[in-house]
């Protein structure tokens, strides 16, 4: 039996729900990248970042009807103030800060009252200002950044703004130096494009370190989330935060898997049963 059909059981069954039910004190951050007006697939897009639109409405409806959307300044909040959150809450999320968060994405969220996080690389390259944009979803959109006069735009709509580093570098494979110079210049970035406040951080590729969890700690981020797959509770390290990365390819029922935790157990469980490699036996 393939993953998908697993899971599309699951979902006809309402196991899926039951699961979600024990998962229901757990907090769960998604992460997106792109949605796209495109009906076709895209081919250049080995990673199934690209997401067509009316599939993402459709996890938009499941997530209404089955959760609490909050943001994740209220996670950081409720952690601080010692608040309890509501049952079944998730978070959105979308990394790299793609233009059409702006022409297809925002449109969709503030029509439904979505809190959202868009984590942007700040750099140059990535924020440059275009003179001939337009407002509707052109095909380009999905390849191209926003610009800061568009993050000012959608902030004042209510979304909230995280450094992605100032160049999209993988933080633990860089010196120490280096990876402080992207945190830095990204947070004095931010602050100075969108004012003083606090800001959470999304590790490049979703990789990090303690010795790199510590120093975006002590830079003043408020938080930092990965893309190591969990849900969240009120003992997780806020600079370790684990989050669902969602595929182009994410139908709803395993939509509804990954959200409830079902995806975590496969994981396990998948790992545990797997043949040995060559490799395994060679380091038993």
């Amino acid at each position: 039996m393939t993953k998908n059909l697993l899971f599309a059981l699951l979902f006809l069954t309402r196991l899926t729900r039951l699961v979600a039910w024990f998962n229901r004190k757990q907090v769960t951050i998604l992460c997106y990248h792109s949605v796209t007006e495109q009906r076709e697939a895209k081919l250049d897009d080995p990673h199934q970042l690209h997401l067509p639109i009316d599939l993402f409405v459709s996890h938009l409806d499941y997530l209404q009807r089955h959760y609490h959307l909050i943001s994740l300044a209220d996670l950081v909040r409720a952690r601080r103030d010692n608040i309890q959150l509501p049952d079944n809450a998730a978070i959105l999320t979308f990394d790299d800060g793609s233009r059409n968060f702006l022409t297809v994405v925002a449109p969709l969220l503030v029509q439904r009252q979505i809190p959202a996080t868009s984590f942007i690389v700040t750099g140059e390259d990535f924020t440059k200002e275009f003179t001939d944009r337009s407002d509707p979803w052109r095909p380009e959109d999905d390849d191209s950044y926003l610009s800061w006069n568009e993050v000012r735009q959608l902030a004042a709509l209510g979304f909230e703004f995280g450094s992605h580093t100032a160049t999209h570098a993988t933080l633990p494979e860089i010196p120490t130096a280096h990876a402080r110079a992207e945190l830095e210049t990204s947070l004095n970035t931010l602050s100075s494009q969108l004012g003083a406040r606090e800001f959470a951080l999304a590790y490049p590729h979703g990789q990090t370190s303690e010795a790199i969890n510590r120093l975006a700690r002590s830079l003043g981020y408020s938080c930092a989330v990965t893309t190591v797959l969990g849900r969240n509770d009120s003992n997780s390290d806020l600079f370790a935060l684990r989050r669902t990365v969602i595929a182009a390819q994410d139908d709803l029922p395993t939509f509804a898997a990954r959200l409830s935790g079902l995806t975590s157990w496969y994981t396990r469980l998948a790992e545990n049963f797997r043949r040995p490699t060559m490799k395994d036996l060679e380091l038993s």
